[in-house]
């Protein structure tokens, strides 16, 4: 009669490259299947005396709102527009681009997304 018995603890190498190969698989995925995540902060279209821009509250750039008027947002003429990556401090945010990125995820600092990944557009009704 032959005995079998298991040591507490170890698992056989087949389930150890088993988990190994999954947990890689799910790495490769998530690093292939999502794109760039681009941080939009509203801002004030007056540029300061050192490059920087003043973040205000993101709802003054927010197009969907009620109104279909879209002179806050953007560059059309309003006083305040998305400005894309960039580093902020305080209530500051510089070394960015007021271009929105193609192929990103862009996503305000209250976390709303604006654009999911791929070929742009924008999410969300009433925007353009």
């Amino acid at each position: 009669m032959a005995s079998e018995f298991k040591v507490a603890g170890r698992k056989s190498s087949r389930t150890v490259v088993a988990g190994a190969i999954g947990a890689l698989s799910l790495v490769v995925a998530a690093g292939c299947s999502s794109p760039d995540t681009v941080t939009a902060r509203c801002v004030d279209k007056d540029r300061l005396n050192d490059g920087s821009y003043r973040v205000v509250d993101e709802d003054r750039c927010d197009d969907d709102s009620s109104s279909s008027s879209s002179s806050h947002y953007g560059s059309g003429g309003g006083g305040y527009f998305y400005y894309y990556g960039g580093s902020a401090s305080g209530s500051r945010v510089s070394g960015g681009t007021t271009s929105r990125p193609s192929g990103s995820k862009i996503v305000t600092e209250r976390g709303n997304v604006i654009q999911r990944g791929g070929m742009g557009g924008r999410g969300g009704s009433g925007g353009s």
